[in-house]
């Protein structure tokens, strides 16, 4: 947006001219604030901001954290993972055919015209985005445990019962 500004040759119209007066929001005197609240108000503004700033601070640091845990999470398992259409932001309803979410944050968004964007949730503009899309994570990283744990329990069971024989084999040739 550029600002244009008055040629140095413009006339200002006095208060005589014709043009109806401008309402104004300064207060009128039965509700003008005194410099007491003024102060008050600036104060608080101040109290404010540097919660904004504390609150600004921790939500990075989380966001980080958040991001480095998934990625050791999912490291093992070598998983991106597939982010349903449906809990994407309504900013992007029937736009996106596909989304995946990488290990290192980014969310990849397909629409269906074939473009491709990619958003990296650490960014403090698409934190609620992460938001919004933090069930869908947590599900997924649930059926991936899930998953792996019972394909950890067959392995095993299998391995149990091979290893039980061979020991009984090795009894045979260990007592000779």
């Amino acid at each position: 947006m550029t600002e244009q500004t008055a040629p140095s040759t413009t006339k200002i119209q006095t208060q005589e001219s014709t043009q109806p007066a401008l309402t104004s929001s300064t207060p009128t005197s039965e509700n003008k604030i005194n410099e007491e609240q003024t102060l008050s108000f600036l104060k608080e503004m101040q109290e404010n901001a540097g919660q904004i700033s504390e609150l600004a601070a921790e939500e990075e640091n989380l966001v980080k954290e958040f991001f480095n845990s998934v990625l050791k999470i999912l490291r093992p398992f070598g998983k991106t993972l597939e982010i349903s259409v449906s809990s994407l932001p309504q900013s992007y309803d029937g736009r996106i055919n596909k989304a995946y979410l990488y290990l290192t944050g980014q969310l990849v968004l397909v629409y269906k015209n074939g473009e491709v964007e990619v958003l990296n949730l650490a960014d403090q503009e698409n934190h609620q985005i992460l938001i919004e899309i933090t069930g869908e994570i947590m599900m997924k990283l649930k059926i991936i445990f899930t998953s792996h744990r019972s394909n950890t329990e067959k392995r095993v069971k299998f391995l149990m019962s091979i290893t039980k024989e061979l020991q009984k084999v090795a009894e045979v040739f260990s007592g000779q």
